[in-house]
């Protein structure tokens, strides 16, 4: 492949992204969430702790710990000391945060229906596949 071809890829990667970013955004208008709150909130019910959050959405701990400090000065969360690992918090949604999470959820849900609108499960089988195969080729740990 030649370089035109992939700067294209990794281009569309970034408009990707940066579209997927701005409708979060646009459907959280008046909440005031960074983007990277918005992914702490979204990560809570599946994964409870910072570390953990940071390790699968690839952010540092320390945004992430910025992103818990405000989403808790919101309301929008709590954190308690872990039993196990006394370093660690357990977050927790509040009820707002549950409204908040859910509005994101929703978001997802439209985002994702109408990129994958004329896709035949057969093609986004591919797609992942493709996806998959270039991030080994990378090294790349990718965790869902």
């Amino acid at each position: 492949m030649d370089v035109k071809n992939a700067a294209y890829f990794f281009s569309a990667y970034r408009k990707l992204l940066r579209s997927y970013t701005d409708f979060q955004l646009n459907a959280l208008e008046g909440y005031e969430l960074s983007p990277n709150e918005i992914v702490v909130l979204s990560s809570i019910e599946t994964t409870p702790t910072a570390s953990e959050i940071a390790l699968q959405s690839d952010v540092s701990k320390a945004l992430v710990s910025r992103s818990v400090k405000l989403l808790k000065e919101k309301n929008y969360i709590t954190a308690t000391v872990s039993e196990e690992d006394k370093r660690e918090q357990q977050l927790a949604l509040t009820d707002d945060g549950r409204e908040v999470a859910a509005l994101i959820d929703e978001a997802n849900r439209r985002y994702f229906a109408t990129a994958f609108a004329n896709f035949e499960q057969t093609e986004k089988a591919a797609l992942k596949a493709l996806l998959d195969m270039m991030m080994s080729n990378l090294n790349v740990d990718f965790r869902v």
